[in-house]
């Protein structure tokens, strides 16, 4: 599921960096901050937290992320969903 959900998350900030007007840099890459360098504008958030939840299958308790530290890049996301639902035998360790 890693990759499956690696696709979505960049389909998703292409997307809203569209329609927000911004470019995605040529250099952009796993690693690349989607916060800070505020690629990804904070009224998206709510709207990630939902796609990742849909992808993974499980509600994500929102009231403890820091999103400029563990939602800042591509990797960042997906090892906090990793962390979420747990490594052992989880649905998204099965598939990745």
């Amino acid at each position: 599921m890693s990759d499956q959900l690696r696709t979505k998350l960049v389909e998703f900030i292409n997307s809203k960096a569209k329609s927000s007007g911004k470019t995605i840099p040529d250099n952009f890459d796993d690693d690349s901050p989607l916060i800070t360098s505020g690629l990804l504008e904070s009224l998206y958030l709510l709207e990630l937290a939902l796609l990742i939840e849909e992808e993974i299958g499980t509600s994500l308790d929102l009231t403890i992320l820091d999103f400029t530290t563990e939602w800042n890049s591509i990797n960042s996301i997906i090892d906090y969903v990793r962390v979420q639902i747990g490594d052992s035998g989880s649905k998204f360790r099965a598939e990745s």
